[in-house]
């Protein structure tokens, strides 16, 4: 992480990663996973993603701090480092611009760091706004409106886009009128992402996953978590039935549900998934759908 990272901005985010490890934490109930994590990573690596505010919890009158816009600098700068470090594994590079204004803006990103690939924006409006944010010219989804964060719901937004070349960047920002917005922005340096192995190329060829191609690329993905120092233990297959969940064979699936071991999201995300699982896992999910919004405890009979 960066120098330019305080320490209070560090034990934020540190709160809201405990938070997120602790459903999958020894003695918790395991969460079910329909999809793994590197969907997030692999949307970045697309022409955009925006994500939403981190709901509840981080709101301007929420932060310590007498100066309103330093609360809000705070707010935009977790939101946004929370997403591209712990979220993509990307790293935010140089020293991020922040401003609170309103109307048509243009922010000059120069001073390219070594290997910046990348822009991160993070917006919040403080009115109710027609915000359009641009980088380089590519546009960014804000929404339509852009409303104001209030005590119960956080409205931070983000972005990271990529950009070509290596000199220096544009945030190009249209406001309505005096409504006043506040954004932060930074160079990034995206995450690696692993090819798919010639194994997992051989299982997808032909557009369709049989059961056996589907349980060997899930054995490898243990493999290759194991080699690194995460082993995600017993997994079973699991099946739906009359409302339940089974290690049984009948009903509907089966389905390897499971839980990234602690500090193993880095190399899940970025090597071992997208290597030897991910798209085995879409299309076998894709011909297997799960359950709608299956049981968050879901029991299991044998």
């Amino acid at each position: 992480m960066n120098d330019d990272f305080s320490p209070r901005l560090t034990a934020m985010r540190d709160a809201l990663v405990a938070e997120v490890d602790r459903t999958g934490a020894a003695g918790t109930t395991p969460v079910r996973r329909r999809r793994p994590t590197r969907a997030t990573v692999l949307a970045v690596l697309a022409a955009f993603v925006v994500g939403g505010g981190l709901t509840g919890g981080l709101t301007a009158a929420a932060l310590p701090g007498a100066d309103p816009d330093a609360a809000v600098e705070s707010q935009l700068a977790t939101s946004a480092r929370y997403q591209v470090e712990e979220s993509n594994h990307a790293t935010v590079l140089g020293t991020p611009t922040f401003l609170v204004t309103h109307g048509d803006r243009t922010i000059t990103l120069d001073d390219r760091p070594r290997g910046a690939d990348a822009i991160t924006v993070s917006w919040t409006c403080l009115d109710r706004a027609d915000l359009r944010v641009a980088v380089d010219g590519t546009r960014v989804d804000v929404g339509d409106p852009c409303l104001p964060s209030t005590e119960d719901v956080d409205r931070t937004s983000w972005s990271m886009t990529p950009v070509d070349g290596s000199g220096n960047s544009t945030v190009t920002l249209s406001g309505s009128g005096p409504a006043r917005y506040a954004v932060w922005v930074s160079w990034v340096q995206r995450a690696t992402i692993a090819e798919p192995s010639p194994q997992q190329d051989a299982e997808t060829a032909d557009g369709v996953v049989t059961l056996q191609e589907y349980t060997t690329a899930f054995n490898r993905l243990q493999a290759c978590m194991a080699q690194a120092g995460h082993p995600m233990g017993d997994v079973p297959l699991t099946y739906w039935s009359d409302g339940l969940w089974s290690s049984t064979p009948g009903g509907d699936g089966p389905w390897y549900q499971y839980t990234v071991p602690g500090g193993g999201g880095d190399v899940f995300d970025t090597d071992c998934s997208p290597r030897e699982f991910d798209d085995v896992d879409t299309i076998w999910q894709g011909e297997h759908p799960m359950p709608y919004e299956p049981p968050v405890d879901p029991a299991l009979r044998d």
